[in-house]
């Protein structure tokens, strides 16, 4: 009968997602979570996998890392970095992220930092962080690496850019930036 609808035998229920495992560096971990049950596809049990590789301590320090991975049942279903950046314009940025991940028509913008853009696979903030190199930014991307769940495409992307928001409020706190992030919550 489980074949028949296109399921294995013995499938167990969907694991929980719980906001005191979610990634420090996706920012507020209620909101996070609530995000990551609406874009992630069912599993049976989830991982977080947090990296701080490079922390800004003072105006001089020109380096911020960090990644998160999520994995469901062993395989990677969403990364997010936070990274220090510096691009002439918003535009090359938008061009290096969305080269690696989405066709420039399948990504459209919303209101966060200097550029915002999204998709059905990955949302992305460029934020400005240091006020005396106005150059210098944060770039915030997370991709979700598999779809799946019964979410339609516009909840996953308004999902996508809830946790790109959260992280990149997170990223810009903590990497002690100066210039107004421009970012709601």
């Amino acid at each position: 009968m489980a074949y028949a609808l296109d399921s294995p035998p013995f499938e167990e229920g969907r694991g929980e997602i719980k906001a005191s495992a979610v990634c420090a560096t996706l920012g507020s971990s209620s909101g996070s979570a609530e995000a990551l049950r609406r874009v992630l596809p069912d599993k049976s049990s989830y991982s977080f996998d947090d990296q701080i590789m490079h922390r800004r301590i003072d105006d001089r320090d020109r380096t911020y890392e960090t990644s998160c991975f999520v994995k469901g049942d062993g395989k990677m279903l969403l990364t997010a970095t936070a990274e220090m950046l510096r691009y002439d314009k918003a535009d090359e940025w938008v061009n290096d992220v969305v080269a690696n991940a989405a066709p420039l028509s399948a990504v459209t913008s919303f209101q966060a930092g200097d550029k915002a853009i999204a998709s059905e696979k990955l949302a992305a903030v460029y934020v400005p962080c240091r006020a005396k190199a106005p150059q210098e930014h944060l770039g915030v991307v997370v991709e979700l690496k598999q779809r799946g769940g019964a979410a339609g495409g516009p909840e996953v992307r308004e999902g996508l850019i809830s946790l790109a928001r959260n992280a990149a409020l997170f990223a810009h706190e903590e990497a002690r930036c100066d210039a107004s992030a421009e970012v709601v919550g």
